[in-house]
């Protein structure tokens, strides 16, 4: 997909996407439960901004913004809380519930060291 993006964007485009990736510098063990705790995108083999070299990106730039994504589960969960029985309404128990279980494993993995948010921009 990045070099299908790399390829369509104009010469000296930019390109920028925020992830969820294991924390660095995580044991193996700690890995594997970052990627059963993250989204599917969290298991991919290497690194974004290898990737994003690798297919021929430059000026590769990382932000690390964790904290104010974890700030902003934090307000889904109290939100969704404070509005509970309008959104169960609207949703159902077990939607409901999946959501707020969601959003709570999210924060503890991110307080647990194993998840972070990055925000990657690159060049053509």
């Amino acid at each position: 997909m990045l070099r299908a993006c790399r390829r369509i964007l104009r010469r000296d485009g930019r390109l920028a996407f925020l992830t969820i990736e294991p924390a660095p510098h995580l044991s193996e063990r700690r890995r594997r439960q970052a990627h059963h705790w993250g989204p599917p995108a969290v298991a991919v083999p290497t690194s974004y901004a290898s990737m994003l070299h690798t297919v021929g990106f430059s000026e590769i730039a990382v932000l690390d913004v964790t904290d104010e994504y974890r700030q902003t589960q934090q307000r889904w969960i109290d939100a969704t809380d404070r509005r509970e029985e309008e959104i169960r309404g609207l949703i159902g128990d077990e939607e409901y519930d999946d959501r707020q279980r969601t959003r709570a494993d999210t924060v503890q993995a991110i307080d647990d060291g194993l998840l972070c948010r990055t925000l990657y921009s690159a060049a053509r």
